[in-house]
């Protein structure tokens, strides 16, 4: 063979290692774009990165951090301080069950171990925030591939580790929402396909709905539509009765407890929490808008705050909650036009101008578009589940009051029907670009 002929086989051997060597580079990037796991870690660091954005060090007693989430730092506080599950607004008023038990309890147990609202707790707090934020990632991501496909899930999951919204809000408030929102979304997943031969899958739904319920009372709203709805749209020869059954068993194991905590150390049937009253007079009363205002509740109103004391939290509700149901049925117009100006604030945050409320609202428009694209597969059972539950899931909020921070646990479906409408968008462009090489 001469030398030439030599030289040019080298050179195809070379080609063709450089391009197996290419081929294997892109097809790892492509698993790590695809890893559930690669995406939270992703996440988990931008969130940690957004503390040292958002927050100023120290953040100690006088931080304006513990002012946002103030009934949980209260009872946290009380807690760590050996007084008990009480006080939600700082002052000596005895047992509360003002918030549901789990959070207050997660950050009453970092105030022991690291002191009651010091610089490490607070840092501590944030990072488990970002943590529980990020995990979303993992069950967001095998629903969204169980109702669409690979490359939606992918998009959802990667959505929710950069959208901004999603990014900052567990860094700026001590609350539970990033915690609801795993919750939820692993609640939704253990729920999938109850009916086939696994005994522990109802096992682990009922744990986290039952979790879920004492950690935000709202996400029990929508448990009956994940356990129940799939199985009326399912042909089978029976109804999958004892399952659902366990479910309910197990989640109502859970949650009894703190029941007969409360009617032992308030005298009376709370389930689970009892500011509803509080919540319906806050959004319906006279002289309101329609939503929160500072200044009028026990948590920023002194004498307010000294009748709660006095009158006792069940009283103090009870009367509230009155006096909303008499300015309801006294003013039905009124109550109809804020309840669609809750609806309009719930879904595009009317009247907010801060930079953050514009991923707020583009989430719900590609979320809207996603929905309309998913139409033709509306015969799955669990896309219509999770459609119900975006119904279901903000009607208590259209009737009391409204926060934007209130729709942070739905919004890891909202990402799911974003992450499917802009992998359609996508797709259609590849097929377009696909189109005109080959004509």
């Amino acid at each position: 063979m001469k030398r030439g002929q030599i030289r040019m086989t080298e050179l195809g051997k070379e080609e063709t290692a450089t391009g197996a060597k290419s081929v294997t580079q892109q097809l790892h990037l492509r698993l790590r774009m695809h890893s559930p796991v690669f995406i939270c870690i992703v996440a988990f660091l931008l969130r940690i990165l957004a503390i040292g954005m958002v927050q100023t060090r120290p953040m100690d007693g006088a931080s304006p951090l513990w002012k946002s989430g103030l009934e949980i730092v209260n009872i946290a506080s009380s807690i760590a301080s050996h007084k008990g599950f009480s006080s939600p607004f700082g002052i000596e008023s005895g047992p509360t069950a003002w918030i549901p038990p789990v959070y207050p309890a997660l950050v009453a147990a970092i105030f022991t171990l690291l002191g009651s609202r010091s610089d490490l707790a607070a840092i501590t707090i944030l990072a488990m925030q970002a943590l529980f934020s990020a995990l979303t990632c993992i069950p967001l991501y095998a629903i969204a591939r169980r109702v669409f496909d690979e490359n939606s899930a992918a998009v959802a999951a990667w959505g929710w580790a950069f959208f901004p919204y999603e990014l900052l809000i567990p860094e700026l408030f001590v609350w539970e929402t990033s915690l609801s929102a795993l919750l939820l979304v692993l609640a939704c997943y253990f729920s999938i396909d109850l009916s086939q031969n696994d005994r522990w899958k109802p096992v682990l739904a009922g744990i986290a709905w039952g979790i879920a319920a004492l950690t935000s009372t709202a996400l029990i709203s929508v448990m009956p539509v994940f356990v129940s709805l799939p199985h009326f749209f399912k042909r089978r020869a029976r109804f999958p009765y004892k399952t659902i059954a366990t479910v309910m068993l197990v989640s109502a194991l859970l949650v009894c407890p703190w029941i007969l905590r409360n009617w032992h150390a308030l005298g009376a049937m709370v389930p689970v929490r009892s500011n509803f009253g509080e919540e319906l007079w806050v959004g319906n009363h006279e002289g309101g808008f329609g939503r929160i205002v500072s200044g009028l509740g026990p948590a920023d109103n002194e004498a307010e705050r000294e009748r709660y004391r006095t009158m006792g939290e069940l009283s103090y509700v009870t009367q509230r909650r009155r006096q909303a149901i008499h300015f309801i049925s006294a003013n039905p117009a009124p109550f109809c036009r804020r309840v669609l100006y809750r609806f309009r604030y719930w879904w595009f945050a009317e009247g907010e101008h801060a930079a953050a409320f514009t991923f707020y609202r583009l989430l719900t428009l590609l979320s809207f578009a996603g929905v309309v694209l998913a139409l033709p597969k509306s015969k799955d059972p669990l896309v219509l589940a999770i459609l119900a539950s975006i119904v279901i899931y903000p009607l208590v909020y259209y009737v009391t009051d409204v926060y934007p921070r209130y729709r942070y646990p739905l919004e890891p479906f909202l990402m799911l029907f974003a992450g499917f409408a802009i992998s359609r968008l996508f797709a259609l462009r590849k097929r377009k670009i696909g189109t005109a090489f080959v004509s």
